[in-house]
């Protein structure tokens, strides 16, 4: 699949924070995208991965640089989950545990905080 052909990153902003929902592939030709979007200024950030197909070392960066901004800054990052190939990668890298992933945004709004 060409990268660029088809990837969008739809923006939802909801009341305490934002969900950044990319569908296709996250990769070098496509995370700056991804990055812009998920650039919010404070609450809680929610980058949903189930439209994701594939997820390179750009787009791990990219999570683990939210996840620390997050931390940082001291709001909250979420991961809704993705299919199982990208899911697979968090785990093989053992992040699954570091992350917080949810099923479903609302999960990661509802009572604001993102579960583990």
């Amino acid at each position: 699949m060409d990268s660029g052909a088809e990837f969008s990153v739809d923006v939802v902003v909801v009341p305490g924070g934002v969900v950044v929902a990319p569908r296709g592939e996250i990769d070098m030709a496509t995370v700056e995208t991804v990055r812009d979007a998920c650039a919010q200024p404070s609450g809680t950030l929610v980058l949903d991965l189930r439209r994701v197909e594939f997820l390179d070392t750009s787009g791990l960066n990219l999570v683990l640089e939210c996840q620390r901004r997050a931390e940082a800054d001291g709001s909250r990052f979420a991961l809704v989950r993705g299919d199982a190939a990208v899911q697979r990668l968090f785990d093989v890298l053992g992040l699954n545990h570091r992350l917080a992933f949810v099923d479903d945004p609302e999960e990661a709004l509802s009572d604001g905080r993102a579960p583990g």
